[in-house]
């Protein structure tokens, strides 16, 4: 179930890159993040990757409406007070209720082009809805460890570093 709610839900919200950078006219800065973050993540040793991506997810949640609540979570996890299976499960609810929502509330209060990019996030929550949840069981399959899994998470971070490119810079 975890994995068809970030599939239908949390996965899509990052397709809004495109529609920021066509309406902020920084298409080849996000090209450029989403090529070279990647890149450069998927030859990092494990313990850097996964340090790079905690790092950039505090500071990416640092925006949000309650940065306390993923990072209580993310604390828990590192004390191990809550295991990675409720971890998953509390930051993803918290993505699905909290994040995204308010991630597409800050989008659509700065488009032009409301429908049309409805209809683009609307398209490819579909394609998402049917590809990731095998790319997330590849992940858990793999503990995050292998070059799929890393170029995946980069994307991430690519997301993180052009939202911040934006917070900055427009």
């Amino acid at each position: 179930m975890i994995n068809y709610i970030l599939s239908s839900i949390v996965v899509p919200h990052g397709i809004t890159d495109i529609v920021l950078s066509y309406e902020t006219n920084s298409y080849h800065i996000m090209t450029y993040l989403y090529i070279f973050i990647p890149l450069v993540c998927i030859f990092m040793n494990d313990f850097i990757y996964k340090l790079t991506f905690i790092i950039s997810s505090i500071i990416h949640f640092r925006h949000d409406l309650s940065p306390i609540v993923p990072y209580y979570i993310m604390v828990n996890y590192f004390v191990g007070d809550i295991d990675y299976n409720d971890s998953l499960y509390y930051i993803t609810i918290y993505l699905s209720l909290i994040h995204v929502p308010y991630h597409y509330y800050l989008i659509f209060i700065k488009t032009n082009y409301i429908y049309e990019h409805l209809i683009i996030i609307i398209l490819f929550t579909g394609i998402s809805y049917k590809i990731s949840p095998f790319l997330i069981d590849w992940i858990n399959i793999h503990n995050g460890r292998d070059k799929l899994s890393k170029y995946i998470g980069a994307i991430i971070i690519s997301h993180i570093f052009f939202n911040e490119y934006l917070s900055i810079y427009l």
